[in-house]
């Protein structure tokens, strides 16, 4: 009878801990979405030239660790992104014409966005400096 209670009492304890473990996971990638969102004033040097303009990041409803970036390059597109930790990646997306992909960090205030913009003739490789307004 002792080791039936013993058998019971560790599958509860294993539960719990799958359970909690399960929620502590979601909340991590939420809060480290939340960091990213805002909007930003943005100076991006590119291959072609330099461009100032702003950007706003929101959350998308397709996963917890799921972005936005809306008007990425200046051209008003909505850019999805996935985050993790203090990191941004963008994937390959196919946008109006233009392709988009990157990366990048987020340090206190400032995010760095190193990124590609693409069509069928031309490329330009892009690193933009983003301070939360």
């Amino acid at each position: 009878m002792n080791l039936l209670l013993n058998h019971k009492s560790l599958f509860s304890l294993a539960a719990a801990i799958l359970v909690l473990s399960a929620f502590g996971c979601k909340k991590d990638e939420e809060l480290a979405r939340i960091k990213f969102l805002g909007a930003y004033s943005v100076v991006e040097t590119c291959g072609s030239g330099n461009d100032s303009y702003e950007i706003i990041i929101i959350e998308s409803g397709s996963s917890d660790n799921a972005i936005v970036i809306n008007n990425l390059y200046d051209f008003g597109e909505s850019v999805s992104a996935t985050v993790s930790g203090n990191s941004v990646t963008i994937p390959s997306q196919l946008l109006s014409g233009i392709t988009y992909s990157g990366n990048g960090t987020i340090s206190g205030s400032t995010l760095t966005i190193n990124f590609t913009v693409s069509d069928s003739v031309d490329s330009d490789n892009c690193n933009a400096i983003c301070t939360r307004k």
